[in-house]
C-alpha cells in the first residue's frame, strides 16, 4: 500500500509515534545534559553506546547514542545500534507513547521485544524512566511508572524547562 491509500487512522498514529520519538530524543538529549541522576545513570555506560527505538515491521524509528557524558540524536532509522528496542506494530507503541501504559507493561504484554544485551537494556530502560518523568504530565505518573517518582523543586524547575524547549528540539530532530 502506498502512503496515500493507507487509512486515515492509520496515518494519524504512525504521525504520533514519529512525534513522540523525536519528543523522546528531545527529551533524552536535554535531560541528559542537566539532570543528575541522569548523568548517574549514565556514568557506567561505555562511551559511543548507539540503542534504538522503532516500530516494525517498517514504522519509525530513531537512533541515540551517547557520546561523553550525555546522549545524542543520531537521527531516524536504526544507525549502526547495538540494542533495539522494537514495538511489534503501531497499536503497541502508540500505548507507551501517549502515556497510556508504562514501557514496562509493553514489554509484560508482549508489544515490544529487545534486541541486544539484556543487562544494556535494562540500563537504558532506567535511563528512559528518568527521561519519562521529566517528559510526561504528572497526571500520567500512575499508568507509566511502577513507583510514581517524588520530583524535588529543582527537579520540577528541571522539568519545566524540558517541556520549555521540547518543541524546538523537535523541529531540530525533524531535520535529521
Amino acid at each position: 500500500m502506498t502512503a496515500q491509500k493507507l487509512p486515515v487512522s492509520y496515518q494519524a498514529k504512525k504521525a504520533v509515534v514519529e512525534t513522540s520519538l523525536l519528543a523522546l530524543a528531545a527529551a533524552f538529549e536535554s535531560v541528559s545534559k542537566h539532570a543528575p541522576e541522569m548523568k548517574a545513570e549514565l556514568a557506567d555506560w561505555e562511551d559511543g553506546r548507539i540503542f534504538s527505538l522503532g516500530v516494525l515491521p517498517n514504522g519509525p524509528a530513531i537512533s541515540l547514542q551517547k557520546k561523553g557524558s550525555e546522549i545524542h540524536y543520531l537521527g531516524k532509522g536504526y544507525q549502526n545500534s547495538t540494542l533495539k528496542i522494537l514495538f511489534k506494530n503501531l497499536d503497541s507503541a502508540i500505548l507507551p507513547f501517549t502515556g497510556q501504559i508504562g514501557s514496562h507493561i509493553a514489554f509484560v504484554q508482549r508489544r515490544a521485544i529487545l534486541h541486544g544485551n539484556v543487562g544494556e537494556a535494562m540500563q537504558i530502560s532506567r535511563a528512559m524512566a528518568i527521561v519519562q518523568s521529566y517528559l510526561m504530565p504528572g497526571l500520567v505518573f500512575n499508568k507509566i511508572f511502577k513507583r510514581p517518582p517524588k520530583l524535588t523543586p529543582a527537579q520540577l524547575f528541571l522539568k519545566a524547562r524540558v517541556m520549555a524547549t521540547l518543541g524546538l528540539g523537535i523541529i531540530k530532530n525533524m531535520r535529521k
